[in-house]
């Protein structure tokens, strides 16, 4: 059942909720987007705590994650990456996406395993 935004966790409620909290930790959130260059859609899924850590050290920190998190189609696809002819794996990034979109499904992803908007002040609730 959907949980009021307001309602206050109790410890009972986090014993009663223990398998499923666990279970849907073990597998990542997947969603779909639509993608405008490519008039159709993908499959993505979270990243991995250290995915996302290892993320914000690097300066094509975006195409990693996205790279990383979209699992349908296959970015890591060898076949794929030999059709575009990458010379190195995440090349297939740039090939693929618009410029403009990458960053957009890079925050799609980090939001799915909860780093942007997986936590708000109740006091913004109420507006």
């Amino acid at each position: 059942q959907a949980m009021n935004k307001h309602t206050k966790i109790s410890l009972q409620e986090l014993i009663r909720r223990k398998e499923q909290m666990l279970e849907s930790k073990a597998k990542p959130k997947t969603g779909t987007l639509y993608i405008k260059s490519l008039d159709g859609t993908i499959t993505i899924e979270g990243p991995t705590a250290s995915m996302a850590k290892e993320s914000q050290d690097m300066e094509n920190g975006d195409a990693y994650i996205v790279y990383s998190c979209v699992v349908d189609p296959c970015l890591k696809s060898k076949e794929l990456q030999d059709a575009f002819g990458c010379a190195a794996p995440m090349e297939i990034v740039d090939m693929v996406f618009e410029p403009g979109e990458i960053p957009l499904i890079a925050v799609e992803c980090l939001k799915l395993a909860g780093y942007i908007d997986g936590v708000k002040a109740v006091d913004e609730l109420k507006n």
